[in-house]
């Protein structure tokens, strides 16, 4: 530029500098700075502040303070409103301490969620659907008998649910519902099949009750199995041994220990 005889001076190499380096002088740097935010940290927004406001010429200290509060977040401008700083300088040293003051009040965790690792599932392998495993409706066979057919059997000796003969302990090959009719047709009792013994044995008037006991070896021998839970008790100071769940149809203790 020298050369071309573009610089003579002093003065106009300096206005060469600003004109290659420099900013703009169409730029409107005043209007830039009053629409400047703060997007990252209070010392970052200062930076930028401050290198437009140097550009900007007749605001008065009251407008650049101002000007500095508007371009901050919101809760800092709510902090400062209460603290009422004086000059924009003010404003700056608070603005900092009150963004260390909202980062040490955020509750602290990670942001990074790290999912499961997926297990690829080859395409081969077929899931059977729910239907399958569902349970089935049991169709149970229901038997009527009138008075008349009770009367019958019971003269006989058979079995109210099967036309076997009944005696105690017998039990039916088969499970049946037992539909049993009374003389007046009005009233019909519908209930699952229990063992046949009981039934006979609450149909036939004045027969006793007969008591079937079914003891188990591991109450025979006291010898615990593994459906067999074993603790040791007193009574009345005495040592006794409680096997629970024998498989035993009452409870059975030792003529010893009862007397």
């Amino acid at each position: 530029m020298h050369q071309n005889q573009q610089l003579h001076d002093w003065e106009s190499f300096i206005q060469a500098i600003e004109a290659r380096f420099g900013p703009s002088a169409y730029q409107n740097h005043e209007a830039e700075l009053l629409k400047l935010k703060q997007t990252s940290t209070v010392a970052e927004f200062q930076q930028r502040f401050e290198k437009l406001s140097n550009r900007v010429f007749g605001l008065s200290p009251v407008t650049l303070r101002n000007c500095f509060i508007s371009g901050l977040t919101p809760a800092i401008q709510h902090e400062l409103a209460i603290l009422r700083p004086v000059t924009v300088h003010q404003a700056m040293g608070l603005a900092r301490l009150v963004e260390d003051k909202l980062r040490d009040s955020k509750p602290k965790f990670s942001s990074r969620f790290s999912p499961p690792p997926t297990t690829d599932i080859p395409s081969s392998v077929s899931h059977p659907s729910s239907s399958s495993h569902a349970t089935p409706t049991p169709s149970f066979p229901i038997k009527k008998l009138s008075n008349a057919q009770m009367q019958d059997r019971r003269s006989k000796g058979l079995c109210f649910n099967c036309d076997e003969n009944f005696y105690p302990g017998h039990k039916c090959t088969q499970t049946q519902f037992l539909l049993l009719l009374a003389e007046e047709e009005s009233h019909i009792v519908d209930q699952p099949s229990t063992p046949c013994e009981d039934i006979n044995t609450m149909l036939i008037e004045n027969q006793p009750l007969p008591i079937h006991l079914q003891l188990s070896p591991q109450a025979l021998t006291s010898q615990p199995s593994p459906q067999t839970l074993r603790f040791k008790g007193s009574i009345d100071g005495l040592g006794v041994t409680i096997l629970i769940d024998t498989g035993s149809s009452h409870n059975i203790m030792q003529p010893r220990i009862a007397h």
